[in-house]
């Protein structure tokens, strides 16, 4: 029959070698119901020949056949050997002797477990498991030792309450060339990636020619230190953020002294937008409720630059770095940077103080950024954004993590290529945490 042939095709068995086969689905559920031919194997023990002994019956959970969860009812043969009389069962092709899974389970389980959208419980409903055994799987088939530092290093956080040593965040480590996750640490805090790194080869470490970070000082310190040959290079989005929060500060300020209703309150708080964003401006006008006239962005634009001279200059400062940032090439960067921080220098504008202290203290970073090694793509941290985003979503789908171990095994294997599962037939490591110790308690007799 044509349903038995395609049975069998997923069963990764040749049809020769099926003594019986059949299939009944009841109760929502399809069992199947094989022998296999004899082979008469010789001993394992002697390599003498030998006899069939019976049969003992092994169950395996097998992938849904059209949405119905199936089982194989494997009657499987005892053989006893002529010459020595030492017993021993026909060969396992449909799964590991101590799983009650088949092959094609274990591998469509370690295949899910590769997809940051799914959750382990995800993965256990729809394989008709339970999500411990799950967990089981992924810590004994995903095994990730730690990873060779790449050539163009990427260093940030992410927020996680899987953090450790009384920290916030994780530490991940991200390979700019190859675009994928290294490594990710339990803590962000100088002495963690010290005592990481010092566990490297310095023959290992000087391969790293790039770094990448976001201004987070420790991160400095620790490239500087433990990378001789590397060049420091800060995320140009962390720049233009600093640069926008000190604008927000400035408009935030003017609007809050400005009088509830009047015409400078009503356009610092709904047509702010107009001075942090490349919007178009020449639209059609339309109708102003407040201002009763028809107006275009444009006009309105202007009448928000009219408000203040010092929202104005700091409106075209911001403006200059902006250029600067999307325009400025490697080898025209430095004197460009350089006028710039006189220009935020000579306003002496409030809301830029704390800028002004940062370019100067992050002056080679900053221009480091501007490089281009690869021709492709200026020095960012924008692949550890994209990656930190990757690991959010792994972390809310599975209504967060609690064991470190496990997430960082899990979370490189869904995002580097170059880690694969394996399948083993033991399992021989479990990520549990150690939890407190049981503390003392007095036993009762449960007779009375």
């Amino acid at each position: 029959m044509a349903i038995d042939d395609f049975i069998t095709s997923t069963l990764n068995l040749a049809s020769d070698s099926i003594d019986s086969f059949d299939s009944v689905r009841e109760n929502n559920l399809l069992r199947l119901y094989i022998t296999l031919k004899d082979s008469h194997p010789e001993c394992p023990y002697c390599g003498g020949r030998s006899k069939s002994k019976g049969y003992t019956v092994r169950t395996y959970n097998h992938l849904p056949m059209g949405g119905t969860p199936s089982v194989i009812i494997w009657k499987r043969r005892r053989y006893t050997c002529k010459d020595c009389g030492r017993t021993f069962t026909e060969s396992n092709p449909f799964g590991p002797e101590a799983f009650r899974q088949t092959y094609a389970v274990l591998s469509s389980v370690a295949d899910d477990l590769c997809n940051i959208h799914n959750s382990f419980r995800d993965i256990a409903l729809k394989h008709h498991i339970s999500e411990t055994l799950v967990e089981l799987y992924c810590d004994s088939f995903v095994q990730v030792p730690r990873l060779s530092l790449p050539e163009n290093l990427g260093i940030d956080e992410i927020h996680s309450d899987m953090a450790k040593y009384g920290g916030a965040y994780l530490c991940t480590f991200v390979d700019n060339k190859d675009r994928c996750l290294v490594e990710l640490l339990p803590n962000r805090s100088k002495h963690t990636l010290s005592r990481h790194l010092e566990s490297i080869p310095l023959s290992e470490r000087k391969n790293v020619r790039y770094v990448t970070i976001d201004m987070w000082e420790p991160y400095r310190d620790v490239s500087v230190k433990y990378f001789p040959n590397c060049e420091v290079a800060a995320d140009p989005f962390h720049v233009v953020k600093h640069l926008s929060d000190g604008f927000t500060k400035i408009r935030i300020d003017l609007m809050n002294r400005s009088m509830k209703g009047s015409p400078a309150y009503y356009l610092l708080k709904h047509w702010h937008y107009l001075l942090e964003t490349d919007i178009e401006l020449d639209n059609e006008p339309q109708y102003n409720s407040f201002f009763r006239q028809k107006m275009n962005r444009r006009q309105l634009f202007d009448a928000l630059l009219d408000l203040n001279p010092s929202l104005r200059l700091a409106y075209q400062l911001k403006e200059m770095y902006r250029r600067f940032n999307s325009e400025a090439t490697e080898y025209d960067c430095a004197w460009r940077f350089d006028q710039i921080l006189e220009a935020f220098k000579t306003a002496h504008l409030y809301c830029y103080e704390e800028f002004v202290c940062l370019l100067v203290h992050w002056k080679p970073e900053i221009l480091n950024s501007f490089k281009r090694p690869y021709d492709t793509f200026r020095q960012s941290n924008a692949l550890s954004e994209n990656i930190n985003g990757k690991l959010g979503t792994l972390i809310r789908i599975s209504n967060g993590f609690s064991n470190f171990e496990r997430f960082r095994a899990r979370a490189i294997y869904c995002l580097n290529h170059k880690i694969s599962y394996s399948l083993t037939s033991h399992i021989f490591r479990y990520n549990k945490r150690i939890g407190n110790p049981r503390g003392s308690y007095k036993k009762t007799d449960s007779s009375l």
